[in-house]
């Protein structure tokens, strides 16, 4: 009897557990977006379709553009509503109010800025269109939240509610992007430390602004570089490292590795260097690789026009795409936006500070910061004339951040002017009037033409170069209105390209920024380019999907110099053979890239941080962060001075096979990671999840439906294809406006942002196999009407 009732009461909890499972798998069902039917959207001017592909690709026909945006913001809703809430509470600092005290670190990062209240004061200042293009998004997003049978299901597994969209809420997640993209301020502090520890020619030579592999868009045939003068090595009066010993290898790195932050490519090519008579537009922004995407696939249809390309979930419009008469895309350009700015406290009151006025009193604010299932907590910032006080540099000083996204007249939204844009000329006008995060546009339009520009607003610095933190207390510092935004149109060459790198002669550029990215991408760019008078559509897929890895030539050669032919030590000389059977790119079957990639990274560290001892001593938490940490490493390499060598090693070659000996076995020993047998394909694997797959327990059960296969990834950080286990192109485009039938757009993941939906990751495979997907929407499968 004991053991039939045991049975029973185990049948009972299973089927219990079944029970509460069904339910749950009913209920985030009911939360999926709709495909079909009808649904209800206030103050449209007549009702509005929506047809949707087998991708749920929404074609959204309607009868003013206002209304389309409508449409827009209805499918937004219903598809990634979850994914804008934390847009907009990132930026807000009002994480902890929906997922607890786990997100208050990031909260408290944010809310000295008030992002909220500047959002609602930058929403009273837009001009009139703009306002009631953003009204009407809002209006179709929360009709859309309204019209889910279910709240999405992370809301139910936050225990919570979804809140209604604010008009301003848009403004928040654009200013999150502002922050995100517009990030110099990132290395500026470091450079500080660095600055105040290191002789000045030793500052200079590990800050360089110029590479040997610089292509910018305007220079001089005689000099492709336009302006890259090698930074002279200090002699040994300046350092000298023979007679010290390396600093010890302890698991935090000093120098970080490069291009770990938003990168870009794009292209575009004049009629004379298209096909079929038209002009030609690439773009493959590269960020975080997420579930869901970053961006949404849409198509924007009425009277008067129609868009197509990605835009971003809580954002109106299409931020890369085209119209039939011009597309534009878009990379990060390194414009400098931001400065800290070293706040002097007077020496006989602490509650002022020194400004070149004479001495005023610190303003304090406290902010209240809400956290789910807990009280709220306090926080009390106090600010300047110059911003809020948010860090301190190396010697304990206050340092504020000054930045345009903080300015009154910061932002604006004329970047959604470009679905009416003409021309080229149009689209420049338009992008010169955007006050945004500063990124690098390239132009084409149906006649033909292209164009290059980049927003603002650009301050302009009059007395330092903003590469540093420095005071303004005695007003000799300071900026000084805005610098006009470069631009170049119809070029005689008939092509435009970036990749985050320098694009201006080095004395223009040093007005802009002095931290650019390493330009081995548009060196590469460029190198393909001149390969070919036209290019087809798939011709300019394939050179975003090339894994030419010219940057690890130089270590190859130095594998073939320090390891002989005759190598006794196997590790070594197995180590040779993969090497030197190396087929130059960042292929998944190459074992000897996956070698070189490691050893260029164990050569940074071990080269440039022995002369960063000064700076760790002054600031033990200091790491070199210099963008351009490519150039100084490879003058090294070049020159090899013997008095930038510790006392360990006699000569260069000497180090350099002892970093590769010490690299090689790091990667034998490592058992968690395959042996130096092993191709690139085992290494450089997709880790790609939904951000609910790390929770603890539900994650974990949830993980299947919530994670990408992890699957090998051709390409590498300095490859012209970026690709990284979590880092990549999130969409590839390459489109005519003339022809956009034969266009291209590829997308990570999928359109839906709710894991039970077959649209969840169903682009990916086109993605990771390069298959070019179509520009535009296919034929439709569903409609929804949308309603007065």
């Amino acid at each position: 009897m004991r053991i039939d009732w045991l049975k029973w009461f185990a049948l009972a909890i299973l089927a219990l557990i079944l029970a509460v499972a069904t339910g749950a798998l009913l209920v985030a069902r009911a939360s999926l977006p709709r495909r079909d039917g009808e649904a209800a959207v206030p103050r449209l001017s007549a009702p509005l379709a929506v047809d949707l592909d087998a991708r749920a690709v929404p074609r959204i026909h309607g009868a003013t553009f206002e209304d389309v945006l409508r449409g827009e913001g209805y499918m937004h809703a219903q598809e990634r509503f979850f994914q804008m809430d934390l847009l907009r509470r990132s930026t807000a600092g009002e994480l902890a109010a929906l997922i607890g005290p786990r997100v208050l670190p990031l909260d408290r990062a944010q809310r000295p800025f008030d992002y909220r209240r500047r959002a609602h004061e930058l929403l009273a200042r837009l001009p009139a269109r703009e306002q009631s293009w953003l009204a009407a998004y809002t209006d179709g997003v929360n009709a859309g939240l309204e019209d889910l049978r279910s709240r999405p299901p992370e809301y139910w597994l936050l225990g919570t509610r979804p809140d209604a969209w604010a008009t301003e809420d848009t403004l928040l997640v654009v200013l999150g992007f502002y922050t995100r993209l517009s990030n110099n301020d990132v290395y500026e502090r470091p450079q500080g430390v660095l600055h105040a520890a290191l002789p000045e020619a030793l500052y200079e030579f590990l800050t360089p602004s110029t590479s040997r592999f610089d292509r910018p868009l305007v220079g001089a045939e005689a000099d492709p570089t336009a302006g890259y003068v090698p930074v002279p090595i200090p002699g040994p009066e300046v350092v000298d490292l023979r007679m010290r010993s390396a600093p010890g290898r302890g698991p935090a790195r000093r120098v970080a590795p490069p291009l770990l932050v938003p990168a870009s490519n794009q292209w575009a090519l004049s009629a004379q260097r298209g096909t079929r008579g038209g002009a030609l537009l690439a773009n493959d922004p590269h960020l975080e690789l997420r579930l869901p995407n970053v961006f949404y696939r849409t198509e924007l249809e009425w009277p008067d026009g129609a868009v197509r390309g990605v835009s971003i979930p809580g954002v109106p419009g299409v931020l890369l795409g085209a119209t039939s008469k011009l597309a534009w895309g878009a990379t990060v350009s390194n414009a400098d936006q931001a400065d800290w700015v070293v706040i002097d406290v007077d020496a006989h009151d602490p509650t002022r500070y020194v400004t070149p006025e004479g001495s005023e009193p610190f303003s304090s604010e406290t902010f209240a910061i809400a956290v789910a299932g807990g009280e709220p907590e306090q926080l009390e910032i106090e600010t300047t004339r110059w911003g809020p006080v948010v860090a301190r540099d190396g010697q304990g000083k206050p340092l504020a951040l000054h930045a345009t996204w903080l300015d009154a007249d910061g932002l604006n939204l004329a970047v959604i002017e470009l679905c009416f844009a003409a021309n080229v000329a149009d689209g420049v006008a338009a992008l010169e009037r955007w006050a945004g995060p500063s990124l690098n546009w390239a132009l084409a339009d149906s006649s033909g033409d292209v164009a290059w520009v980049v927003n603002g607003p650009l301050p302009r610095r009059v007395g330092f170069d903003g590469s540093r933190p420095v005071s303004w207390a005695d007003g000799s510092r300071a900026w000084r209105g805005e610098l006009p935004r470069p631009s170049v149109v119809s070029p005689v060459s008939g092509a435009v390209f970036t990749a985050n790198n320098r694009t201006l002669p080095s004395a223009s550029a040093a007005e802009v920024s002095r931290m650019w990215m390493t330009p081995l991408r548009a060196a590469r760019i460029a190198e393909l380019l001149a390969q070919h008078a036209t290019l087809l559509e798939r011709d300019s897929l394939a050179m975003q999907l090339d894994t030419r890895a010219r940057g690890y030539d130089q270590l190859r050669d130095i594998v073939l110099e320090v390891v002989p032919a005759d190598e006794r030590d196997p590790l070594l000389q197995r180590a040779r053979e993969h090497v030197l059977g190396w087929n130059g790119n960042a292929d998944p079957d190459q074992p000897g890239f996956r070698i070189l990639y490691a050893y260029y990274f164990a050569l940074l560290e071990r080269a440039i941080s022995p002369l960063l001892a000064p700076a760790v001593d002054a600031d033990p938490t200091f790491v070199y962060r210099w963008p351009l940490v490519d150039e100084p490493l490879r003058r090294l390499l070049d020159e090899r001075p013997a008095h930038l060598l510790t006392r360990e090693y006699a000569s260069w070659p000497e180090l350099l096979r002892a970093v590769l000996a010490d690299t090689l076995r790091a990667i034998d020993a490592d058992k968690s990671l395959p042996g130096i047998d092993a191709p690139w394909s085992d290494v450089n694997l997709l880790a790609v999840a939904h951000p609910f797959a790390a929770l603890p327990v539900i994650g974990a059960a949830l993980r299947p439906w919530l994670t990408l296969p992890r699957e090998p990834l051709p390409g590498s950080n300095l490859t012209l294809r970026v690709a990284m286990p979590n880092y990549g192109a999130m969409i590839r485009m390459d489109v005519s406006p003339a022809h956009p039938e034969d266009g291209i757009l590829e997308m990570s993941a999928g359109q839906s942002g709710h894991f039970l939906s077959p649209n969840f990751a169903d682009q990916q495979s086109d993605w990771l196999a390069g298959t070019p997907a179509p520009f535009l929407a296919g034929p439709a499968v569903s409609r929804i009407v949308l309603s007065p």
